[in-house]
């Protein structure tokens, strides 16, 4: 958002509210990041490589660091080798062959009353326990192909990723440090597009802000003027301080704003106006707005008593 469009925003908003009359409060507020996210590794391990520093603009996905994966990667090398292994199914294959002919030649000298039933019933059966070794061969492989999988997982599991687009704003750790499971975390990240900008208003104003409007907000010491969405209201008024939570989301795809700034929401209405306590009729009528309250000055006190003679003035 360039600063003519804010400044058009800003006159925009001042023509507004002068135009409809309407008497406008800015509530104080701050921004903070949309999402502040501490990455941890899911496994344990010496850290190998550290691909960021603090200050960089990372995408989702990104690789942030890994683990050491020297063991992992010479097991898969292994489980590679083992799920393509064709031997063991190459010689099922042929015994089934050789048991199926087997059996062939049987079933034809029986009908020539050269073999028996008993031959035959026997060369039926071992041409099955053929066919079942090459499945359980099959089966092997899968299993083999599944325990490949697994290792590339674990291996995945020592890479760490950023789980969103942002920024990171501290490495925890460094190359050559080990990460427990006590203390997983390898860097802090945030979202800062869009912000949350979130204020403490009086129930008063409940009525005028509700969920997945779009409200004004001013932000930093310039009063940088820009659209909001109201993104959540606190179901609970704090008993304290009689005000409700109200977090906004504003848009911000060009870091135009920093997190941390204040920032002003505009409301319709004014605040409730305190009573004055008055020592007379107990309470003063509430100052007009832009006024300042001032308590009613001491009764003077004569400057000397009757009778008394003051100095410096002619008898």
């Amino acid at each position: 958002m360039t600063i003519r469009h804010h400044l058009s925003l800003s006159a925009a908003l001042a023509a507004s509210l002068w135009a409809g009359s309407l008497t406008a409060t800015e509530i104080e507020g701050f921004t903070e990041p949309y999402r502040d996210l501490e990455v941890a590794a899911s496994d344990t391990g010496i850290m190998a490589s550290i691909e960021v520093k603090e200050g960089d603009r990372v995408q989702k996905d990104q690789i942030l660091g890994t683990l050491d994966q020297k063991l992992l990667n010479a097991t898969l090398e292994i489980a590679d080798k083992n799920k393509n292994a064709q031997g063991r199914i190459n010689s099922a294959q042929a015994d089934i062959r050789m048991k199926a002919e087997r059996a062939e030649k049987l079933q034809q000298l029986l009908t020539r009353k050269h073999a028996s039933q008993e031959e035959v019933d026997r060369s039926v059966v071992e041409k099955e326990v053929a066919q079942a070794q090459l499945l359980a061969v099959q089966e092997e492989l899968v299993v083999r192909a599944l325990e490949y999988d697994r290792i590339k997982i674990q291996i995945e599991q020592r890479i760490v990723r950023s789980p969103i687009d942002g920024v990171v704003v501290r490495v925890h750790r460094d190359i050559g440090e080990f990460v427990s499971g006590n203390d997983p975390v390898v860097a802090q990240i945030v979202q800062l597009d869009p912000l949350i900008a979130t204020y403490s208003i009086p129930t008063t104003f409940t009525k005028e802000i509700r969920p997945n409007e779009e409200v004004n907000i001013l932000i930093g010491e310039g009063k940088t003027a820009t659209k909001g969405t109201v993104d959540y209201i606190a179901p609970v008024t704090d008993a304290q301080s009689g005000t409700i939570q109200v977090k906004v989301r504003v848009p911000n795809p060009n870091n135009t704003f920093r997190s941390g700034e204040k920032c002003l929401l505009v409301v319709k209405g004014e605040l409730p106006k305190p009573e004055v306590a008055s020592p007379s009729k107990g309470t003063l009528p509430a100052a007009k707005p832009g006024s300042v309250p001032v308590s009613a000055p001491p009764t003077a006190k004569p400057a000397f008593k009757t009778g008394q003679l003051q100095l410096g003035r002619p008898q």
